[in-house]
């Protein structure tokens, strides 16, 4: 049996082999049955979210900031190159899988000496060489998987590609929900300043009226003080809002790239948010990006493994090179010119001080760390979902009382003024009446900011639609 059966017989033998490491197998997501703050039945209802989720709500000036913000977003642009840088390593491990062909050519001037040990000798003289030589070759080289060593390094470049683009998802997630948020809070901040207005405005009046009865002699020093710190209470609220107002805005501002001062918003009264449906706990992996790009990592570390377990093993390389040689340049493409070399190598690793080991130990390591990793972010993402459900939840119950109250309250003020115009009460009765209504009003429009911000939360929790058309 000659050398080159032998290496066929080799090489046959081992690409029988299985490939190195583990593979990749899904952990169990552990997930509830249902939501801590809903039923299975509750969490169904209400609208199902789509990729470009914020359209539902049909409010043009929030899509237009979307939009800006998804255009503009540095954010977006850095996850687009990691994505692009992902997938450059691809195709750099795929790369490896095949064999590698250069082309090159030489001119060179020579002379060898004629005092070498390697110098030959005619007729008890040496012979040395001088002259301009021309070469011309193609050479190849192919690194044998039989271990499946590269093909771990594509499958870990892959899921690395995978978690690129999914961190990519979960930025959009996170910034389409960052814009709506400040954006529903500015509108918030717009209907609490048209509610502590009037405020104000009943407030001043009954300030008016304290103020002739003192002077009068009708009332005491104390009801004119208690009056004043009222109104003055409700200007210092109203003197902070534009500042809060002014913060929402710069916050909007950056997250769409543009500068404060250009950006021009029209303020509407908020109604009630839209019920999110918000589906089961075990939906999560597949609406959640970040939780796939935490598998995706888990994937990639998991085939590093492989790799790293492929070092033990030895590597076979095939290599030749086919080309031309002359010192006279009319002669080199010529059969006598001809120079070729072919030969397989077999590298077989005995000896590194413990350093595969090492790297095997790391692997292992890094795959425990990117499932604890994983757990922890399933964990967190539950929570997440049960925080935004208890939150709307309890404004929910919250506006329930308030309205309530503020249906009472005004039906005090309608009484007071029935008997103000029949002359049975005096108009400082009328403007205190007045102050609940307004002051549960007022509260009232803070507590719809808090559902919307609640919204967004939940929005965000859930995965803002990724994955949906």
């Amino acid at each position: 049996m000659n050398t080159k059966t032998l290496i066929a017989f080799a090489v046959s033998l081992l690409a029988g082999c299985t490939t190195v490491g583990p593979n990749f197998q899904p952990p169990a997501a552990q997930a509830p049955a249902s939501y801590r703050s809903v039923s299975a039945t509750s969490a169904a209802q209400g609208v199902t979210l789509q990729r470009d989720w914020w359209q539902m709500f049909g409010d043009a000036q929030l899509n237009q900031l979307e939009a800006q913000a998804l255009q503009a977003s540095p954010t977006l642009g850095a996850a687009a190159a990691r994505i692009d840088r992902a997938r450059a390593a691809l195709g750099l491990a795929r790369a490896d899988d095949g064999p590698r062909v250069d082309v090159g050519g030489a001119v060179t001037d020579l002379r060898t000496s004629a005092k070498s040990v390697t110098t030959p000798v005619l007729g008890g003289k040496a012979i040395a060489f001088d002259g301009t030589q021309t070469t011309l070759q193609v050479s190849a080289g192919w690194e044998l998987d039989l271990w499946g060593r590269v093909k771990r390094e594509t499958e870990a470049a892959q899921a690395q590609l995978d978690a690129a683009s999914l961190d990519a998802a979960a930025a959009r997630v996170a910034l389409t929900a960052d814009v709506a948020a400040a954006y529903w809070q500015w509108r918030t901040l717009a209907d609490e300043a048209q509610v502590l207005q009037r405020l104000l405005a009943s407030r001043r009046s009954a300030l008016q009226v304290v103020q002739t009865r003192f002077d009068a002699g009708a009332a005491t020093t104390q009801d004119l003080q208690r009056a004043r710190a009222d109104v003055a209470a409700v200007e210092a609220d109203q003197t902070d809002l534009p500042r809060r107002q002014a913060l929402a805005l710069n916050l909007i501002a950056a997250l769409t790239g543009q500068a404060a001062a250009e950006l021009q918003l029209q303020a509407t009264p908020l109604a009630a948010p839209p019920a999110v449906a918000a589906g089961l706990p075990a939906e999560l992996l597949q609406r959640r990006p970040d939780l796939a790009q935490s598998l995706a990592l888990l994937h990639a570390a998991t085939a590093q493994v492989g790799i790293a377990e492929g070092a033990f093993y030895p590597s076979l390389r095939l290599t030749g090179s086919f080309g031309f040689q002359s010192k006279e340049l009319g002669d080199l493409i010529a059969a006598p010119s001809r120079l070729y070399n072919f030969g397989p190598s077999l590298t077989l690793p005995l000896l590194d001080a413990g350093r595969n080991k090492a790297n095997l130990a790391t692997a292992q390591a890094q795959v425990q760390e990117s499932l604890a990793a994983f757990r922890g972010r399933m964990l967190q993402a539950l929570r997440e979902v049960d925080d935004a459900l208890a939150e709307l939840q309890g404004r929910a119950t919250t506006q329930q009382a308030q309205q309530v109250a503020l249906a009472a309250s005004q039906q005090a003020l309608a009484v007071s003024r029935q008997r103000y115009d029949a002359g049975a009460v005096s108009y400082l009765d009328v403007a205190e009446a007045e102050r609940t209504p307004l002051a549960t009003e007022r509260a009232l429009a803070q507590l719809r900011g808090a559902q919307w911000a609640a919204t967004a939360q939940l929005v965000k929790a859930l995965g803002g639609g990724w994955g949906q058309l």
